[in-house]
C-alpha cells in the first residue's frame, strides 16, 4: 500500500497553467500566474452526513442560495430536488453527495466556508480541474519500440515490455472491459472499431437510440459510452489534434495482427470509451467522479486515468473508494508538471489521482527507450509504483506511437503514454486468469517488474513493467481443493470452508448456483492458502449449490465436490451462556454469550437495574457476534441485570438467561 506524504506547503499553492473547462452551459478560462488549484468557479461538491433528513439538506444548499447540478448536467432548485429519484441525483452512487452551484456574488470559497460549518456536512470542496499528463508531438513512425525495443530508435534493447513473449501465450480477452476515462475514443478508428465496448443492455433489437434508458443506468442510449463534458451519449474525442483519449486506447488494445496499423498491448480486449475530458483537456472533479461510476457500475474490469492536478478531493477519492469495494483496478498517471513547476517528487508533493492513499490504485511513472526516468516524469519512493515506456518528449521516434483520430497515427510523450501501458498488462492478466483480484493483480505487476538501477528508490517496485512476467506461470496449481462444506450461520451468511491440496495457487475461485438457476456464476475469489469464506449475499429459504477451484496464471484446476445449504425462514433460536464482567477502572460491562442460531440478523441487548424495573433495549450487534460492551451510565452501589434474543424478518428468539453484576461504590 502507498503511503500518502503531504507536503508541509499549502495545496492552494501548487499550480499554474491554462485550459479551458467546458460543460453543456458555459465556457470558463483560468489563467494564473502562480501554482494553485484551478476549479470551476462558483460550483462546490457537498457530502451530507448518512441519514441527515431531506429538509436539512435542502436547508444546507439554501443557505448558499445553491442550486443542485444532477448527474447530467442540469441545473435544479432544492424544491425540485429528490435523492430517491437517481436522475435527480448529482452522483448516481452516492446519494449524499451534491453537485451544487452558488451565485457569483457568494463565490466558491465563502460558499464553502459556510457550508463546512454546518454540522449535517461532512465536507465542501471545490469542484477541481485535472489535467491530461501530455506533451503532444506530431512525428509520423510506427515503430513500437515499448512492445518491442531492438534499439531501432536507437534506444537499448530490450528496454520494453516484452510483448511478443507474452503473446506467445496469450493475446487477450474480448471479455474484458477496460474503461478509458479521457477526452473520448475515435470509435470508428479502423484499428479499434471491433475492440470498442457496446453496452449489451442498450444495443439489443436494434435500439441503439430509442431515447429510452433500457438498462436502467441512468444514461439514455449510452450503446457506446457516455460523454460527461456535453452530457450526451457520444464520447467521440474531440481533443483536436492530440486526440488523447485515442492515443491511450490504441496502447491498451489497438487490434492487433490484422495487417493494419499498431497493435496494442491486447489485441483482443473491450474498451469503453468515458469521456470525461473537454477538447481542450481538461476536466473537473464532478466530471471524473461520474465517470468513474458510470465504469464501476457497468462492470469495466480497470480504468485508465491518464489525467492529473494537485488539488486533493475528498469525493474523488470516496469515487476511486467505491470501485475498489467493486474490486476494480484503477491505473493512474503519475504526472508531468515538472519542468514547468519545478517539481517532480510526488512523495513530497502530492499529484492526485495517483497519490491517492488507496491500494487498488497503481500510479505510473514515464520510462524512455533506454530504460531510464524520463525526464519529465513525476516519480515517488514510496507514492509511485511502477514505470512504463513514455518517451523521451524529442518530437521524434523516441516517443509513443499510436493511433489518432480520423484512421490515422502520432507520436505522444508523457506518464499519459506510460500508464496505459500497465493497465494494458492488467487487462491482459485478466483475461488469462479472470478470477484475479485487484489485489492480486496489482502485487503481481509490480512485483514482477525488470528492476531498473535507474528507477531505485523513484518508485515502490524500483521497476518497469513486464508483460511476459506478469501472465507467465511456470506450473498450475498442483491439485484441485476439496472436501468442500456450506453451512448457514446467519440470515443472509453461508460459511464454506474446503481444503488446500496445492503448492502454487494464486488464489481460490468460489461459483456459486441458487435453486432455480440454470449455471453457476462467479460469486468470489480468495487469497492463496485460504481455506474458509462466506457468501455474505445469500437468502434465506433457497437452496445454494456452492463448488471452488484453483487458479494462477498458468492454470485453473478442476472444481471441488459441490455443497449445498439453506438458510431456515424459521424464528432463530435462543443464544445460551450468558455472562457479565465489570471492568470497574473502565466503567464498563462486558457481556459474552453462544450463538445457538443459523438464521439471526443479529442480537438484542436489554438491561435494567435493581431500581428500574422495566427492561430497556441498550444495543443491538450483527449477525454471528457473541460479544457486547455495556458503557452506558451507571448508578454505582446497584445490581445491574441483563438478558440478550436472537432477531430475524421472522420474529425474535426467546430471552437467554438472565445475568447480573453489581457496580461497587
Amino acid at each position: 500500500m502507498k503511503k500518502k506524504i503531504v507536503s508541509s506547503i499549502s495545496i492552494i499553492s501548487l499550480l499554474s497553467l491554462i485550459f479551458l473547462f467546458v460543460s453543456s452551459n458555459s465556457v470558463m478560462t483560468q489563467e494564473r500566474n502562480s501554482f494553485q488549484d484551478e476549479y470551476v468557479p462558483n460550483e462546490v461538491l457537498v457530502k451530507f452526513k448518512k441519514d441527515v433528513g431531506k429538509y436539512l439538506i435542502k436547508e444546507g444548499i439554501n443557505s448558499v442560495q445553491g442550486k443542485v447540478i444532477t448527474n447530467l448536467g442540469e441545473e435544479i432548485s432544492t424544491f425540485q430536488w429528490d435523492s430517491d429519484i437517481p436522475s435527480l441525483r448529482s452522483f448516481l452512487l452516492d446519494p449524499d453527495l451534491l453537485h451544487i452551484k452558488v451565485p457569483e456574488a457568494i463565490g466558491t470559497e465563502q460558499a464553502i466556508y459556510s457550508l463546512n460549518l454546518n454540522p449535517n456536512i461532512e465536507y465542501a470542496e471545490k469542484n477541481l480541474i485535472f489535467h491530461i499528463c501530455v506533451d503532444p508531438v506530431d512525428t509520423h513512425f510506427s515503430r513500437l519500440w515499448g512492445l518491442k525495443n531492438t534499439g531501432q530508435t536507437d534506444g537499448t534493447y530490450d528496454a520494453d515490455i516484452d510483448a511478443p513473449e507474452a503473446w506467445d501465450i496469450f493475446t487477450g480477452s474480448s471479455d474484458i472491459v477496460v474503461a478509458v476515462i479521457d477526452s473520448g475514443i475515435d470509435y470508428e478508428h479502423i484499428d479499434l472499431q471491433a475492440n470498442i465496448w457496446t453496452n449489451p443492455g442498450e444495443t439489443g433489437g436494434g435500439k441503439e437510440t430509442d431515447g429510452i434508458d433500457n438498462d436502467g443506468n441512468g444514461y439514455k442510449d449510452d450503446w457506446r459510452g457516455w460523454n460527461f463534458v456535453n452530457n450526451n451519449n457520444d464520447p467521440m474525442d474531440d481533443y483536436s489534434y492530440i486526440y488523447h483519449g485515442t492515443h491511450v486506447a490504441g496502447t491498451i488494445g489497438a487490434v492487433g495482427n490484422n495487417d493494419t496499423g499498431v497493435t496494442g498491448v491486447n489485441w483482443n480486449v473491450k474498451l469503453m470509451a468515458v469521456k470525461s475530458m473537454n477538447s481542450q483537456g481538461g476536466g473537473t472533479t464532478a466530471n471524473a467522479i461520474k465517470a468513474i461510476d458510470y465504469s464501476t457500475k457497468n462492470e469495466a474490469h480497470l480504468s485508465n486515468n491518464s489525467w492529473a492536478g494537485p488539488g486533493y478531493s475528498q469525493a474523488l477519492f470516496d469515487a476511486i473508494s467505491r470501485a475498489k469495494d467493486k474490486d476494480k483496478l484503477f491505473v493512474a498517471a503519475a504526472g508531468n508538471f515538472g519542468e514547468r513547476l519545478n517539481w517532480y517528487d510526488n512523495d513530497q508533493t502530492p499529484v492526485y489521482p495517483a497519490s491517492y492513499n488507496l491500494d487498488n490504485i497503481i500510479a505510473v511513472l514515464s520510462t524512455d527507450h533506454n530504460d531510464c526516468l524520463s525526464s519529465f516524469s513525476h516519480y515517488g519512493h514510496y507514492s509511485v509504483d511502477i514505470g512504463a515506456p513514455g518517451g523521451s518528449l524529442t518530437g521524434g521516434v523516441e516517443d509513443i506511437y499510436s493511433t489518432k483520430r480520423g484512421n490515422d497515427y502520432q507520436y505522444l510523450a508523457g506518464t499519459s503514454m506510460a500508464t496505459p501501458y500497465v493497465a494494458g498488462v492488467a487487462a491482459l492478466a485478466l483475461g488469462k486468469c479472470p478470477p484475479l483480484l485487484y489485489s492480486q493483480l496489482k502485487t503481481r505487476i509490480l512485483n514482477k517488474s525488470d528492476y531498473l538501477s535507474s528507477l531505485n528508490n523513484k518508485c515502490v517496485s524500483s521497476g518497469r513493467v513486464n508483460a511476459y512476467s506478469v501472465i507467465y506461470d511456470p506450473y498450475p496449481p498442483s491439485a484441485a481443493p476439496s472436501n468442500l462444506s456450506a453451512t448457514p450461520t446467519a440470515w443472509d451468511i453461508i460459511r464454506l470452508t474446503w481444503q488446500d491440496n496445492s503448492n502454487y495457487e494464486i488464489g481460490f475461485e468460489v461459483k456459486r448456483k441458487k435453486a432455480g438457476e440454470a449455471d453457476f456464476s462467479h460469486l468470489k475469489s480468495v487469497d492463496d492458502n485460504v481455506i474458509l469464506t462466506q457468501d455474505e449475499t445469500a437468502e434465506s429459504g433457497i437452496t445454494h449449490y456452492y463448488k471452488v477451484r484453483a487458479y494462477n496464471l498458468a492454470g485453473i484446476t478442476s472444481f471441488t465436490n459441490t455443497a449445498s445449504a439453506i438458510i431456515p425462514t424459521g424464528l432463530p433460536a435462543a443464544p445460551y451462556g450468558l455472562s457479565a464482567r465489570f471492568f470497574q477502572g473502565a466503567n464498563k460491562v462486558r457481556l459474552t454469550w453462544i450463538d445457538n442460531s443459523n438464521n439471526e440478523q443479529g442480537f438484542k441487548i436489554e438491561r435494567k437495574s435493581e431500581y428500574e424495573p422495566p427492561w430497556q433495549e441498550i444495543g443491538t450487534v450483527g449477525p454471528n457476534v457473541t460479544i457486547y460492551y455495556d458503557q452506558d451510565y451507571f448508578d454505582h452501589d446497584t445490581f445491574y441485570y441483563y438478558r440478550i434474543r436472537a432477531f430475524n424478518p421472522s420474529g425474535n428468539s426467546a430471552y437467554s438467561s438472565i445475568v447480573h453484576v453489581y457496580i461497587p461504590w
